[in-house]
């Protein structure tokens, strides 16, 4: 499972006595071992600070606020404005950060490499509130490394202003009637899922046939669409401008888009869609993993949850959230699937090296595609001989 979300770098600040730091501290439990038994030399809080790497946008104030207030920790926020660049970050300063929003495909690959430590459940009571469906995914079956938050299915948001009507399928990214005015996201995944399920493939195919038939289908959408690919925030401002028609993006930029803008709507496809799962994780090199334990089990309260997913317009990976939930966010069919919905929707599965190597090097060949494209012709999504070309 695949899940996003999302506000400009805030800090929020908070300052306590000395001594309450100390009387958390006492009460934080004993220190956690690392994976090969031993025991991490920067363990131990030295200082009420919490500081997470995190997609834009991904909490509520509120609740951050609350946490501090009760707990006399200031929370930090970094962002990040796509998985790699999230590992690049990771990876250049593995002390910064005591907590990271990532991906469930991306976890396993930072759990893999090492990068991340255990997770001491005996820290986090309320674990026991996380929905089973989200638990014991992509390389960490016993969730020994990683703590589930939100998901949601990746889908088609259109502008109705420009588009009468599009075919309810992941085909029509690739309709002609919208050159110039197509988006698709620059992760992997999402972007070769929607290729694949427009083919009829497996969204976690190991096959190199179907991934290179996703490649060209991909490639063909550059070439006679001038589609282009890009992060979040610009899939946001150009569907919001209207220079962006139809594009894919995750339902939870979705729903918040189409309450700001009413030619805005969006689908989840007849075929089914990835389904992302945002998981929390503790560098290896965190120094104050027991601030980022007490962090999780309070965001593992159900009405602090429920807070968040009421604000980001996300489902939350908390079961015991609903009575909390409002009724507009539980009724959204794009948010909360139904059963049915659901079963035709997937999450990443774990790559295989061969799998991972010919999807890196087939999004090598799109974006040289994409930089030949402007380099000879200067094709944008805004061009000026497609300005009035609303399809209707």
């Amino acid at each position: 499972m695949n899940l996003i979300a999302v506000s400009p770098l805030r800090t929020v600040t908070s300052v306590f006595a000395a001594i309450a730091l100390g009387a958390l501290l006492s009460s934080c439990g004993e220190r956690e071992k690392i994976a090969d038994g031993s025991e991490p030399a920067n363990s131990t809080d030295s200082s009420p600070t919490l500081t997470i790497l995190t997609w834009d946008e991904y909490f509520s104030e509120e609740v951050v606020k609350a946490f501090e207030k009760e707990h006399g920790i200031e929370v930090k926020f970094e962002t990040f404005t796509n998985l790699d660049e999230m590992e690049a970050m990771l990876r250049s300063r593995p002390a910064n950060f005591d907590l990271i929003l990532t991906s469930s495909g991306k976890a396993a690959d930072l759990i893999a490499l090492e990068l991340v430590q255990p997770i001491q459940k005996d820290l986090i009571p309320l674990f026991g509130n996380l929905d089973e469906r989200f638990l014991g995914l992509n390389g960490d079956p016993g969730n020994e490394h990683s703590v589930p938050y939100m998901w949601g299915p990746t889908l088609i948001a259109y502008r109705s202003d420009k588009i009468s009507e599009p075919e309810k399928s992941w085909k029509s990214l690739w309709d002609e009637r919208y050159r110039g005015h197509v988006l698709m996201l620059d992760e992997t995944f999402d972007t070769y899922g929607a290729a694949l399920l427009a083919l009829g493939y497996d969204i976690n195919t190991q096959d190199p046939k179907h991934l290179e038939e996703a490649t060209k289908l991909l490639l063909d959408q550059v070439e006679r669409l001038d589609t282009r690919f890009v992060d979040i925030f610009e899939v946001r401002d150009k569907l919001l401008s209207g220079d962006c028609w139809i594009t894919m993006t995750y339902s939870s930029d979705a729903a918040v888009l189409a309450e700001k803008e009413e030619n805005i709507s969006y689908f989840i496809p007849g075929e089914g869609a990835s389904l992302w799962l945002d998981s929390f994780v503790i560098p290896r090199e965190s120094t104050r993993a027991d601030t980022a334990h007490l962090f999780l089990d309070y965001f593992c309260r159900p009405e602090v949850a429920a807070e968040n997913s009421n604000e980001l317009w996300s489902a939350s990976a908390n079961r015991a959230v609903r009575p909390f939930i409002s009724k507009e966010i539980l009724d959204d069919s794009t948010i909360y699937l139904s059963d049915e919905v659901l079963a035709r929707c997937h999450v990443e599965g774990q790559s295989s090296p061969e799998r991972q190597l010919t999807i890196n090097q087939g999004f090598k060949r799109l974006f040289d595609l994409v930089r030949e494209a402007e380099d000879t012709s200067k094709v944008g999504l805004n061009s000026p001989a497609e300005e009035d070309d609303t399809e209707k």
